[in-house]
């Protein structure tokens, strides 16, 4: 498996995510993640907010980077989506990262595996969320 760091802006472009199974990012981190998409079927992307003091989740790429309207977009699976404190995670340390906290950390930044997994290990105890409004196309669901 393998686990890449995913920065947003806004709390909303998770909503739509989580409602519409897409992410878009940038170019550089797309290649990086069709990259390790092409030789490991398991890529896990764990989402946070900017300056969130949180992770908000994580899903799983089911599909490489398509071209649309407005760049690519990748077809992902969201596997948990809950707040998870930073507080949480700082025991992990990312050794491909110059051995920083895991939060810190750029868009598109990989995870070593361990570090990854265990990242992952510490939704087990948190109850998921899913917004009840549909952002993508303004209207309730």
């Amino acid at each position: 498996s393998r686990y890449f760091i995913m920065k947003c802006g806004n709390q909303r472009n998770i909503d739509e995510s989580v409602q519409t199974g897409y992410w878009q990012t940038s170019l550089v981190t797309e290649k990086k993640l069709n990259q390790a998409f092409s030789v490991c079927k398991n890529v896990y992307l764990v989402f946070s907010v900017q300056t969130s003091g949180h992770f908000q989740g994580y899903a799983r790429m089911i599909s490489p980077f398509t071209t649309a309207n407005n760049g690519g977009v990748v077809r992902i699976e969201w596997l948990k989506r809950a707040n998870l404190p930073f507080q949480r995670c700082h025991h992990l340390y990312n050794p491909w990262n110059e051995n920083r906290k895991v939060q810190i950390a750029r868009d598109g930044q990989e995870l070593e595996p361990s570090v990854g997994d265990g990242l992952l290990r510490l939704w087990d105890d948190l109850p998921s969320y899913t917004p009840r409004g549909n952002y993508y196309n303004n209207r309730p669901m």
